[in-house]
């Protein structure tokens, strides 16, 4: 198995696909389409410094990919190193740095809040509370929950542990893992009446037994040996963390429910596309850039945009254009939609995400 760090996939007329009904409701999505190398610290990303000590988590391409997923091969990924301590010797580590961003417009802090994100690990140093690199806290960033961590399980193989908050009590995967191979996680948080009896549960999936798991097991590949540990009041902000592990993570979501956060990637559609034209989308703003490279989109043509259900939000006529503007008009939200390009001589669609 290796790590599918492969170049952005391009969604072409013949691909069929099936529609998943699920929107992302109040779910932000993260795929890092920003330039490679910039720093998550950079005013124009969104993440900001949680402490004293700057991160240098990097914007990293290409991105990771899991076939089917719909966050897949879409824009970048972020790069987490080891935390800098001043010197060359790679088994020492420096203090934790952590990059931080509001997911939720408003915090949430009832029923069930879902992460997902994509994750492979290059490197690990030792195995304690220190190796946790993603988390998600309450809107005041006072306390981080759903910590998943990463370490070597001394005979060269990867294992994944999970802890509800702080804790030195890790319950760790007796199953094993590979270094550079890319797998599915999905963080559940459960809001729970009373004190300190918030559930959380860890799952972990690797695409060539599991797929794209479009329902919630039963069974979680993880619980947290510190469930009586100290709630959330509520969820708003997503956290990367630099200590002891080096990963690369990408395709990240919070929602409210498992369908917003686990998408499927297709649309069922019957092509009628003879060209292998590709579809190049760039958000500014408001504003969808469009680019057709290929054979010339000759006469009128009409262009589309739906949500991951079906339904058409956005229509547009265009004539013999192979690049032009769509303004969305408010009308579009964070979250996955579809581009339909459909003409004389094409009918091609693209996958895209929008995250203002």
């Amino acid at each position: 198995m290796k790590l599918k760090l492969k170049f952005k996939r391009i969604f072409t007329a013949n691909i069929m696909l099936v529609v998943s009904t699920c929107l992302f409701a109040q779910t932000n999505v993260e795929n890092f389409d920003y330039p490679e190398s910039t720093l998550l610290t950079d005013a124009s990303i969104g993440f900001t410094v949680q402490g004293s000590n700057s991160p240098s988590i990097s914007v990293f391409s290409p991105g990771l990919e899991y076939s089917g997923l719909a966050v897949s091969g879409v824009g970048n990924a972020a790069h987490i190193n080891i935390s800098e301590d001043g010197d060359t010797d790679p088994n020492t580590y420096g203090p934790e740095r952590i990059a931080k961003k509001p997911f939720f417009s408003s915090s949430v802090n009832s029923g069930t809040v879902y992460l997902s994100f994509l994750g492979n690990i290059t490197t690990t140093i030792g195995g304690d509370f220190n190796n946790f690199f993603i988390a998600v806290s309450d809107y005041n960033s006072q306390r981080l929950r759903g910590r998943v961590m990463a370490k070597d399980d001394g005979s060269g193989n990867l294992i994944f542990g999970f802890t509800k908050g702080y804790s030195t009590d890790i319950n760790w995967t007796t199953d094993l893992y590979n270094y550079n191979e890319t797998y599915l996680f999905v963080v559940k948080y459960e809001f729970v009446a009373g004190d300190n009896n918030d559930v959380a549960s860890l799952f972990i999936f690797e695409h060539s037994e599991d797929g794209v798991p479009l329902s919630e097991p039963s069974t979680p590949t993880l619980t947290p040996n510190d469930g009586s540990g100290s709630d959330l009041s509520n969820i708003k902000i997503l956290h990367l963390r630099q200590r002891k592990v080096e990963a690369v993570v990408d395709g990240i979501a919070l929602g409210t429910s498992w369908s917003d956060v686990i998408v499927d990637s297709s649309l069922s559609v019957n092509s009628t596309s003879k060209n292998q034209n590709s579809i190049k989308v760039y958000q500014e703003g408001n504003y969808i850039n469009v680019i057709v490279d290929g054979t010339v989109l000759a006469g009128n043509t009409h262009v589309n945009i739906f949500n991951i259900s079906g339904q058409l939000l956005i229509n547009k006529n265009i004539n013999n254009q192979n690049s032009f503007t769509i303004d969305t008009n408010n009308k579009l939200q964070n979250g996955i939609y579809i581009l339909n390009i459909k003409g004389d001589n094409a009918n091609y669609f693209k996958k895209f995400i929008l995250n203002y």
